[in-house]
């Protein structure tokens, strides 16, 4: 985990920053992390120490990449359907949309938008900053009742 979460975007980013000095013209890095970084959540220490730093990551890089008109941000996605996250939990929307305020859960285009937005223009100014796309989860921290407690 640490491998593929933490030194993965740590060396992807350090060599998209070195090409994007070599032409000088610029640029926006963004790393992915999770509401896990921001809010503890039970049996994924490992998982949430990961996505930790790389939010520290983009607060840091402020410092070394902005003199060379390069942004980096995180997003910060929350209960996300995906194939896998469906797999894992044949209920898992039904579940999460109990448990997140605005009454669902994410999807991947709820996170391309805010994505797309950070890498546009309209964002020139926005630096070392994680935006949260968790339907308001992280305001409130509903966690689903385990199985194993039932």
């Amino acid at each position: 985990m640490i491998d593929l979460n933490l030194r993965g975007a740590f060396f992807l980013t350090q060599a998209a920053a070195r090409q994007m000095k070599t032409q000088k013209k610029g640029g926006k890095i963004l790393l992915i992390s999770s509401v896990i970084g921001i809010q503890a959540y039970p049996q994924l220490t490992a998982y949430a120490m990961t996505k930790a730093a790389l939010i520290m990551m983009a607060r840091n890089l402020v410092v070394e990449l902005s003199p060379h008109h390069i942004t980096i941000n995180c997003l910060a996605p929350g209960a996300t359907l995906t194939p896998r996250t469906a797999h894992e939990e044949e209920d898992y929307a039904e579940i999460w949309s109990h448990l997140i305020p605005i009454g669902s859960v994410c999807t991947p285009s709820d996170i391309s938008g805010p994505a797309l937005f950070i890498l546009s223009d309209a964002a020139n100014h926005i630096t070392g900053q994680t935006l949260v796309i968790d339907g308001g989860w992280t305001s409130v921290s509903n966690y689903p009742k385990s199985k194993n407690s039932e």
